[in-house]
């Protein structure tokens, strides 16, 4: 595992807690933002290699 720090604007604080509010720590959320928008950068990555047929797909990558 690697520690990474990130440092929040203070006009970000507010609204990034309260979206995290439900989950179990700010730390947690951040965590799964960051995987998630991992798995689109990879995504848009292959579809640039190659053509795919993803018709219909939406989110469901």
């Amino acid at each position: 595992m690697t520690a990474i720090t990130v440092r929040i604007p203070d006009s970000m604080d507010k609204p990034l807690r309260d979206a995290a509010a439900g989950a179990a720590s700010l730390n947690e959320y951040i965590v799964k933002a960051v995987r998630r928008q991992m798995t689109l950068d990879a995504a848009g990555r292959l579809a640039s290699l190659e053509r795919l047929d993803l018709d219909g797909e939406g989110d469901a990558l």
